[in-house]
């Protein structure tokens, strides 16, 4: 019989993988950020009221030097779309994703949680409460911490 787990169950597991930031952050400062924090995999940012408004995650930071540096991109787009890109001044214009489309609640499924984690390619979901404000995130780690430990679960069961 298996135990319906929960956000909550896992997403304190490792601490945090993201930091926030407000929308309006610059670009320059948002790549500062990724360069001096190795270990973040997501800026989660913030409108003004506080409540999450959108991710920029380290791919979309990779494919902006990748243009920068060495005149390259890899996915196939529109001209405008990589221009657009490329000449972003604000975090926000990096940003995809939204409190609907994103936004993981504590008392979700986890099984929820990781279909859309799949769905939208990430590895990091921002957690928020009910006003939308981000209260921690939840990583594909610590989802593989908790699949590791339901089967030894399994494994340690007697036989009936």
């Amino acid at each position: 019989m298996n135990q319906v787990l929960l956000v909550r169950d896992v997403y304190l597991l490792h601490g945090t993988a993201s930091l926030i930031a407000d929308q309006d952050t610059t670009l320059e400062r948002l790549i500062n950020i990724y360069a001096t924090n190795p270990s973040v995999r997501g800026v989660f940012l913030i409108d003004e009221d506080k409540k999450f408004a959108g991710m920029v995650s380290r791919l979309a930071i990779q494919k902006w030097a990748e243009y920068q540096l060495f005149g390259k991109w890899r996915n196939e787009g529109s001209y405008s779309q990589i221009s657009e890109l490329v000449t972003s001044i604000k975090a926000k214009d990096l940003a995809h994703g939204s409190r609907r489309s994103f936004g993981l609640k504590e008392n979700d499924r986890l099984e929820d949680a990781f279909q859309r984690m799949m769905d939208l390619g990430e590895d990091i979901l921002p957690v928020v409460d009910d006003d939308g404000q981000v209260i921690g995130d939840l990583r594909l780690s610590e989802v593989l911490l908790k699949a590791i430990e339901a089967g030894h679960s399994e494994l340690n069961r007697p036989e009936e």
